[in-house]
């Protein structure tokens, strides 16, 4: 029986190829999609040789040494991790990544090897859903995983051997021990995936796991043993297999977030097991190149994403043929500095695990401590105070009451496109000859009448200003992050017609007009708490303060969203029935309860579609915005007055900007220079005229 494990540069060509596939992936080249399965190949190599190291040590010496085991990895793995981390604070400090929300936290995560987990414990944050910034850490959910075993494993080997040292345990019953964990833990993994969802499948360390221990049962299995030389055929299949899924597999989907990983992890331990024999591809993979960058393979996962998200945040496009040779260039750079001043040099000391265990604690708490030094992110939605300040309404005294404003003359008061455009976007939909501001009467178990599911396409929407009133026109703009963004365009709007219009804004990150049932799609339980205190005591408290002619009304993202009323019921969507019948009710009832307090005029506003790629795919259908717009009219249609309906989706597909991604860089806001066009050319004017009309 073979007592050493000799270095098979063949394993390192494997390293290099493996991490070819996810530096390729990771800058976007359009024909490998799936070169995450690169990560999944590390996973059976590092089973198999930690496990090979482990069983090598135990024939050779008679135990295993957890402490000894302990000092060689963090010597091997801390210098080139912690280099990193550092790095990135440091970075942070000086502008980089300032943009990226929750550093602090994925600093902690990367340091204390539970990157995974925070990764699949998220935030919940509504505002991370539109976050366009990457966190340059996110890759150490894969690392983290990997040491997770590393803490345990060597302690199951030691326990193993010293079964089998006592004849407790023979090594047959060693290895069909493991067969046995190996299988259930595999088949737990699309279980994960059907009950947790695929990003359990794709973080949770039991889901991943598999692929770890299926490199380690392969290297039980062949400790001692010879492979012979006929194993070789099996690599070409093998190596074909997995350059083949990289490419073919799509990105967002399939088996690595169904739980189906530990098939490709065979192909991988196939293809390890063929590398035993010699053939022409274990030659081919202890070329030079393979093999110079499988040594450097570690610093390479760890410095390129990084360095790619650094890049992009400063413009380039890693998917060209320049910009990535450069993004590799520069990545190698750092990784070969990184592996001859830092990791080979700390590798070869001659420091005892006590030692390495100290100074890795050390590095360990002085990177913990930096952390305090990264400044909170940016968030991806925040509101300009200083713009909203500006513009903000007066508030109006108790001797101050709503008089009539002066009307616009007939000759600024035009609209520049089509008469049709008006009767779709503004003016009353009710029953004619009841009273303003009450519900049009009808037959209370007849339907909520239904409108167009959408605006008319005309070539241009445009509105005159009209001449100023007597006093600027109170403007209060209600609801969601969309809503800010256009409060944003009508308040910088404002700046330039001071005499025209004040606005305000009252609004909450995800806030949403329906406040009774919780939110299925994104399970973000503070955006209902959040709209209920908006919508229930700020907005009265800003209607009664600021005593506004016009409150505007816009939600988006969470209108479209499943909702659950109740367990026995389960989940509805707006193309349901009794969720619009709902949700009319309730735009209803706060249209009539704005009405009541006395504001003149309600705009509800039917917001332009999203374009944003959500990860619930529920919420990338399109019918559901559209069911939304319905509602919207619907609920509206019950008034003959005081209410009117501003059509921005059928502004947005009149003018060609729904699909203008610099109109709305993340598919739902409208950007701070086209909403200020907006409203100078469109919202501002037809707001005012709105409050004008009699």
């Amino acid at each position: 029986m073979r007592h050493e494990f000799p270095h098979q540069p063949a394993l390192d060509g494997l390293r290099g190829v493996s991490v070819a596939l996810v530096l390729l992936f990771h800058a976007g080249v359009p024909f490998l999609q799936a070169g995450y399965l690169g990560v999944s190949v590390f996973f059976t190599l590092s089973g198999y040789l930690i496990t090979s190291l482990l069983l090598v040590e135990r024939a050779r010496t008679g135990t295993v040494r957890v402490g000894a085991f302990y000092g060689r990895r963090v010597k091997r793995l801390l210098p080139a991790s912690t280099l990193c981390i550092a790095g990135v604070v440091v970075a942070r400090q000086f502008g980089a990544f300032d943009d990226v929300p929750h550093l602090r936290a994925d600093v902690l995560g990367a340091v204390l090897q539970v990157y995974n987990w925070v990764r699949l414990a998220g935030t919940g944050s509504y505002g991370d859903l539109f976050a366009s910034a990457t966190s340059p850490l996110e890759h150490y959910w894969s690392l983290a995983i990997e040491e997770q075993f590393y803490w345990v494993w060597p302690v199951v080997v030691m326990v193993a051997s010293r079964r089998a040292v006592r004849r407790v345990w023979s090594r047959r019953r060693v290895t069909v021990a493991l067969a046995i964990v190996t299988v259930a833990v595999s088949l737990m993994a699309p279980l994960i995936a059907s009950v947790l969802g695929p990003d359990a499948a794709y973080w949770a360390t039991p889901a991943r796991l598999p692929e770890i221990l299926i490199g380690a049962l392969l290297a039980v299995v062949l400790h001692g043993r010879w492979v012979p030389a006929n194993a070789s055929r099996l690599a070409p299949p093998a190596l074909v297999g997995i350059v083949a899924a990289a490419v073919l597999l799509p990105a967002d989907r399939g088996p690595a977030y169904e739980g189906w990983l530990p098939l490709f992890a065979v192909l991988s331990a196939t293809l390890i097991y063929a590398l035993q024999a010699p053939g022409w591809v274990r030659r081919l993979l202890t070329s030079r190149l393979l093999v110079s960058m499988g040594a450097i393979s570690y610093g390479l996962y760890l410095f390129h994403w990084p360095v790619y998200v650094f890049l992009r945040g400063r413009g380039w496009e890693l998917a060209t043929l320049s910009d990535l040779v450069g993004a590799l260039a520069i990545t190698l750079a750092i990784s070969l500095v990184s592996y001859r001043l830092v990791e080979r040099p700390v590798r070869h000391t001659g420091w005892r695990p006590a030692r390495a265990l100290r100074l890795a604690a050390v590095a360990s708490v002085a990177v913990l401590a930096s952390s305090v030094l990264v400044a909170p992110g940016v968030p991806a939605i925040r509101a300009d105070a200083e713009l909203l300040g500006a513009a903000a309404i007066a508030p109006a005294g108790p001797d101050d009451p709503l008089a009539p404003l002066a009307p616009a003359s007939s000759a600024d008061d035009a609209i520049t496109s089509d008469d049709a455009i008006s009767s779709a976007t503004s003016g009353d939909t009710g029953v004619e000859g009841e009273r303003a501001g009450e519900p049009a009467t009808s037959d209370p178990s007849a339907p909520a009448p239904s409108a167009p599911s959408s605006g008319p396409v005309v070539d241009e929407v445009q509105v005159d200003l009209p001449a100023a009133p007597a006093r600027p026109v109170r403007v209060l703009v209600v609801g969601d992050s969309t809503a800010l963004y256009l409060g944003h365009g009508l308040a910088a709007w404002t700046m330039a017609h001071p005499a025209h219009a004040q606005v305000s804004v009252t609004w909450c990150q995800g806030c949403t007009f329906l406040l009774e049932p919780e939110i299925v799609s994104f399970g973000l339980d503070e955006v209902i708490v959040n709209s209920r205190r908006t919508i229930g005591d700020t907005l009265p408290d800003a209607i009664r303060q600021l005593r506004p002619d016009v409150v505007v009304l816009m939600a988006t993202v969470s209108e479209a969203a499943d909702r659950q009323w109740n367990s026995e019921e389960g989940p509805l969507g707006p193309l349901d029935s009794r969720f619009r019948e709902r949700m009319v009710e309730a735009y209803a009832d706060l249209t009539m309860e704005i009405v009541s307090a006395g504001v003149p005029d309600v705009v509800w506003v039917v917001p332009p579609t999203p374009t944003h790629d959500w990860d619930e795919p529920e919420m990338n259908e399109r019918e559901r915005y559209a069911a939304h717009h319905a509602i919207i009219r619907d609920a509206t249609s019950r008034f003959s007055s005081h209410v009117s309906v501003l059509d921005l989706d059928a502004w947005a597909t009149a003018t060609g900007k729904a699909g203008d991604d610099t109109w709305r860089a993340d598919g739902v806001h409208i950007d701070e220079g086209p909403a200020t066009e907006l409203a100078e050319q469109f919202v501002g004017p037809w707001l005012v005229r709105e409050a004008l009309a009699p």
